[in-house]
């Protein structure tokens, strides 16, 4: 009976010892010099209530038969240290891809999408400029550290909106479904007008969604540089040529018709024996691509000083 009670009594006196052990744990954790702080104090809000003005240049990835170099200018006001809107106009200067170049010097010419295959580089589509409007937002900010010596603060961030993108294609043209039976003057001008299709050109403004994302490295607290990539998907004439036209009409006086194939199928399924179907290049023969692009940027925030959190 004794033992019992000497076992109950050490039982009690370690209960108690923990239970007091663990208040006062407790206790230091609500009243400790931490307690209440903010995770982040004095925090650098390098993006709020300014204007950051960026000079930018870039390059288009991914193309078949024209890339472009755009150089310009982009501005942007954030209303908070993670949300902004801005505005940009890129200048481009197309110039041609190795296909291209194979294409001149190789390819069958004489035909209607290329009636001179040395022109080929003529008649292929164009960017000649971008003006964009996009919403930036900023998820993510930290410090970067190369070689445990340079140290950086930097944020990741997502930008969406619209876009008008300057094109330079080539022209609507038909050559026609009658190529026999012509005067000699007749077939000259047919010959000509053929050849000098390959070299019209028309210009318009193509309005396309464009999104993307980007590193932003910060150098001091009022200058930075990015690296960002942005795609602007829309529909164009790349190569130039008859893709899928469906103005399409057959018979060497017209009034045989093929409407509803295009100018593809009908070239092997012509209508009628010794008849030569027409070609049309057109908006039909425009395809979606993806335009993608890289960007490098240098900007200035102003005003130069930035808010510091409490």
């Amino acid at each position: 009976m004794a033992s019992m009670k000497r076992l109950f009594g050490t039982l009690v006196l370690v209960g108690s010892s923990l239970v007091a052990s663990t208040a006062g744990a407790q206790e230091i954790q609500i009243r400790g010099p931490l307690a209440g702080a903010r995770s982040v104090s004095h925090l650098v809000r390098y993006r709020e209530g300014r204007l950051a003005l960026t000079p930018t240049v870039g390059i288009t990835l991914q193309d078949e038969f024209s890339r472009a170099m755009f150089a310009g200018l982009r501005a942007q006001y954030h209303f908070t240290d993670w949300l902004g809107l801005g505005a940009g106009f890129l200048y481009g200067v197309p110039f041609d891809t190795s296909l291209t170049s194979q294409i001149d010097q190789r390819a069958p010419g004489g035909t209607p999408n290329i009636p001179n295959r040395a022109n080929f580089s003529q008649q292929i589509g164009q960017r000649n400029y971008m003006v964009d409007l996009y919403v930036s937002f900023i998820p993510l900010r930290g410090k970067f550290a190369l070689f445990q010596n340079l140290v950086a603060d930097l944020d990741f961030y997502v930008v969406a909106g619209a876009a008008m993108v300057g094109l330079t294609e080539r022209a609507d043209y038909s050559l026609g479904s009658q190529t026999s039976g012509l005067t000699p003057e007749q077939t000259a001008a047919l010959q000509t007008s053929w050849a000098r299709s390959q070299n019209a050109r028309a210009s318009r403004i193509a309005i396309a969604p464009t999104f993307g994302f980007g590193l932003n490295f910060f150098i001091n607290r009022f200058m930075s540089f990015n690296v960002e990539y942005r795609a602007t998907p829309f529909q164009w004439n790349r190569a130039g040529t008859d893709e899928n036209s469906t103005a399409t009409r057959c018979g060497a006086s017209g009034t045989a018709s093929c409407a509803g194939f295009s100018d593809l199928v009908s070239t092997y399924f012509p209508r009628r024996a010794g008849d030569t179907p027409v070609s049309v290049v057109d908006s039909n023969d425009r395809s979606w691509s993806f335009n993608q692009m890289v960007t490098l940027g240098f900007s200035v925030y102003l005003p130069t000083a930035p808010h510091i959190g409490p």
